[in-house]
């Protein structure tokens, strides 16, 4: 997925470059030529209406993109703008549109320059801004890695997991993304995943901070590894050329590619991940935990850069 990213981009790039003044002319060839192909590659097919919205009412006023999310609602609005077009003015217009529709994300672009909000974090204009990218002034690889927050099967689950940032060689030798390594702790209710020690009969921590500072609810102990499993997946540090991930022993597997052990066992409940990878979901309380460090070992995280808030 992410090499046919990079294609893509590349070819935007050289149309920015090469055809520049006549996209510049209106925002219909600027969505044509430059937003809806991105758009297209990072899984919104801008043709399926159970994906895409396109002129969507937002508080009274028309949208052009309302990306939808699993559960069919938006999971994040997109203003286009013609190619060379000031954001500026438009930032708080947008953001105030989707605030009053109870959309949790906002996007901007003129097709070269990119942008995504947090709209409900009550903080300044430039701590929501989660994403500020110009396709022209980036490498076409870290422009993929950065656009992974406006890929579908991350956007669409409501809370987007920003990717690392590896530095790239070439387009055949791309080293992989670097360990974030240990954080200092958010708060004295926190514990590193590396020092948790479930108790029996304890419920389970409400929330999980993942490296990078992005923030889940966990509804269950189940929610701890696939956390993890959908952190390591939208960063591309779990595909299907890694795996099977073995429980140690080998006999057992977190993820594989089909839902069934090494010996032909099923899995006993099958999660499916975002990028169709399968993780197995019948876990106990210190299952959960240990298949969570597991995963995070077996994609080069330390455990130490994920935090979980316990119980008050």
């Amino acid at each position: 997925m992410l090499d046919d990213l990079v294609g893509v981009i590349e070819r935007l790039q050289g149309r920015i470059r090469d055809h520049g003044s006549f996209l510049q002319e209106n925002e219909i060839r600027t969505r044509v030529a430059l937003i809806d192909p991105l758009l297209q590659a990072l899984g919104w097919d801008v043709a399926d209406p159970g994906l895409v919205s396109p002129e969507y009412n937002v508080s009274g006023q028309r949208v052009d993109y309302a990306l939808l999310g699993a559960d069919g609602k938006p999971a994040a609005t997109v203003e286009a703008k013609k190619l060379g077009e000031s954001l500026v003015s438009h930032r708080m217009q947008m953001l105030n549109y989707s605030n009053a529709a109870g959309i949790a994300y906002a996007g901007l672009t003129d097709g070269n320059q990119w942008e995504l909000y947090e709209v409900f974090k009550q903080v300044t204009l430039e701590e929501r801004r989660l994403l500020d990218l110009r396709i022209l002034d980036t490498p076409a690889h870290e422009c993929a890695l950065k656009l992974l927050l406006l890929w579908q099967p991350n956007l669409a689950t409501g809370r987007p997991v920003e990717a690392g940032e590896p530095i790239f060689s070439n387009k055949e030798d791309v080293p992989p993304p670097p360990n974030p390594g240990p954080v200092p702790p958010p708060g004295p209710e926190w514990v590193s995943l590396s020092d948790f020690q479930p108790m029996a009969g304890n419920p389970h921590p409400p929330t999980i901070r993942l490296p990078g500072g992005a923030e889940n609810d966990l509804t269950s102990w189940r929610s701890i590894p696939l956390a993890v499993a959908e952190y390591l997946v939208a960063t591309g540090r779990l595909t299907a050329a890694n795996c099977p991930v073995p429980v140690p022993g080998g006999v057992r597997y977190v993820v594989h590619r089909e839902a069934v052990h090494s010996q032909g066992q099923g899995f006993a409940n099958s999660h499916t991940l975002s990028n169709g990878l399968f993780c197995e979901a019948n876990v106990s309380q210190a299952t959960a935990v240990s298949y969570a460090k597991i995963l995070l070992e077996h994609c080069g995280v330390d455990a130490g850069a994920v935090w979980l808030r316990l119980n008050p």
